[in-house]
């Protein structure tokens, strides 16, 4: 693999990872009503637990900023690139889990699930392709 396609690849992942935090937010109104009921309270405890502690808020914005940020730092090659996108993925999947429940409708499963598939390949390419050489220099 080239560089070039790593880093598209990489591209990609952000923008699907973008893409589907904002079908997310635009497909709520699809849901039926007793699984949109459902998703608001959940969002709405997300969004009380962040609020009542301004550490919770700012551990929340840091993840999602240190995912996007790692991402921006394997395009670079970055020596320690790959293990801050591999905390920051494994921090965000965290956060994703205490939130549930994760609720989207049918037609935007394909996206949520293709930003899962990129997370893991880019991973990897990070620790198992002949690319990862690439990280170790300095």
């Amino acid at each position: 693999m080239t560089e070039l396609t790593f880093r598209l690849l990489v591209s990609l992942t952000a923008l699907i990872t973008v893409a589907g935090i904002v079908a997310d937010e635009l497909g709520s109104g699809k849901l039926p009503e007793p699984l949109r009921s459902v998703k608001a309270q959940a969002k709405a405890l997300a969004v009380a637990s962040s609020k009542k502690s301004s550490i919770v808020g700012a551990v929340r914005i840091s993840l999602v900023a240190g995912y996007f940020l790692s991402l921006l730092a394997l395009a670079l090659f970055a020596p320690f690139s790959p293990w801050a996108y591999l905390f920051f993925t494994l921090a965000w999947s965290a956060l994703t889990f205490s939130d549930a429940p994760h609720i989207l409708p049918r037609s935007f499963v394909p996206l949520y699930e293709a930003s899962l598939l990129l997370n893991g390949a880019v991973l990897a390419l990070c620790f198992l392709s002949p690319l990862a050489a690439r990280f170790m220099a300095t």
